[in-house]
């Protein structure tokens, strides 16, 4: 008869720790879950970004060699060794047998104001502004797949333009 007094008593006490059971199993560990992929893709997203102002940076200071892959695959592959997410270049690769290639574009200012842009050096006489296009993907293997369309792995990538001339 004492226990059954006892475990009447303990009703609401009971009842507490199935709710928090609950919420805990079907609110927080979710909400987690879901923190734990988001970090892992910001910090992907960070080292996309930290490789593009690489790039930014060798191109501002060697313009003439800003296309040149060799120089690019060193850059990435210094990069890579202290990155957890592994950056490459549009076609898989993290080193100078890339077959990937940099665009670069030539805008042409003649004389008169008019700007045009060509795939090669500009004529004499006229104003010449070199741009290069790089291009990055990391693939991120998730912790937690959640059932919201983020596929594992799931693929970033970052492009960006820089003025070198």
């Amino acid at each position: 008869m004492q226990l059954i007094k006892r475990l009447r008593g303990m009703g609401n006490r009971a009842s507490i720790s199935v709710e928090m059971a609950l919420i805990t199993t079907f609110v927080l560990l979710p909400l987690l879950a879901g923190a734990a992929d988001f970090v892992v893709l910001i910090v992907a997203k960070a080292q996309l970004a930290s490789t593009l102002r690489a790039f930014y940076a060798f191109a501002w200071n060697n313009p003439s060699a800003a296309g040149n892959t060799g120089d690019l695959g060193l850059i990435l592959s210094t990069l890579n060794q202290h990155s957890l997410p592994q950056v490459t270049f549009p076609d898989g690769k993290t080193d100078n047998t890339t077959s990937y290639q940099p665009t670069l574009e030539y805008l042409c200012t003649d004389l008169s104001g008019v700007t045009s842009q060509q795939s090669t050096a500009c004529p004499s006489g006229e104003t010449q502004q070199v741009l290069v296009t790089y291009q990055v993907i990391t693939k991120v293997n998730l912790p937690i797949p959640l059932p919201i369309g983020l596929t594992s792995p799931f693929q970033l990538v970052s492009s960006g333009q820089v003025q070198i001339q």
